[in-house]
């Protein structure tokens, strides 16, 4: 008996310390998604890093920009699920995904659908049309629980880890449809030297609103610290001058 309740006391031990009492101990992990977060210039950027950034000063912590991790999506996606004290942003809050993490936010919201080169002609009225074309997607990216959501099987896509991948696929012809958040998606096409006028939205997968998700064992003070943080800002216009520095 004695044994058991020393086992019990080392559990409830270890489990409290798992979950992180300071917004120091969370590990901040995020993709290159531009304009939300990006690297350029050797130095990490977009509008979900300045907010974080500016909240981080709101809340004293010690943390900066260049102590935020860049990863591919999948990665910090399996991470923040299996590893406590983690952090991965910009995540697009779903049904699916609502139980998985504890959320900040919103950050912004944004369309997800189908891209295509206008040149094509391509129309979507339907499922039906969908399966008739090849579409390129981010491995795990929310734009493929759209598809699936609306009956798409992953197998019938073509799945790579990078956007650029995408691109090329898409200017080659080795895929039909591109299906990623539209914001990011004409980002990525100037940054890459392509003319963002070539492109269309040809169909909306859905709305997505962006979030920070942090693993679910992390302590609810610091999850509500953040969000007052983030609250403060959009109450004194600061996060409003962001959003206008990389949207307008």
């Amino acid at each position: 008996m004695l044994n058991t309740i020393r086992n019990l006391l080392l559990l409830c031990l270890v489990s409290g310390s798992a979950a992180a009492e300071s917004v120091d101990d969370i590990v901040f992990m995020t993709e290159q998604y531009p304009p939300y977060n990006f690297e350029e210039d050797n130095k990490l950027q977009g509008i979900a890093v300045d907010i974080l950034t500016l909240m981080l000063q709101r809340v004293g912590a010690k943390q900066v920009r260049e102590d935020i991790e860049l990863l591919p999506w999948a990665r910090g996606y399996k991470r923040v699920q299996s590893e406590p004290n983690t952090c991965l942003f910009s995540t697009t809050r779903t049904e699916e995904r609502e139980h998985l993490f504890k959320w900040v936010g919103p950050i912004a919201p944004e369309l997800v659908g189908l891209i295509a080169r206008k040149e094509r002609n391509i129309k979507i009225d339907s499922v039906e049309d969908i399966e008739r074309h090849k579409i390129g997607t981010i491995r795990d990216d929310v734009a493929e629980q759209y598809l699936v959501n609306a009956g798409i099987s992953v197998d019938d896509m073509e799945r790579v880890p990078e956007t650029i991948l995408n691109i090329n696929k898409l200017n080659l012809g080795r895929i039909d449809l591109w299906a990623y958040g539209d914001n990011v998606a004409m980002w990525e096409l100037k940054a890459n030297g392509f003319d963002p006028a070539d492109y269309e939205l040809v169909h909306v997968l859905g709305r997505q609103v962006l979030y920070f998700a942090f693993h679910k064992g992390t302590s609810d003070s610091v999850i509500q610290k953040l969000q007052a943080a983030l609250d403060a800002l959009k109450a004194n216009k600061e996060y409003e001058k962001i959003l206008d520095r990389y949207l307008r």
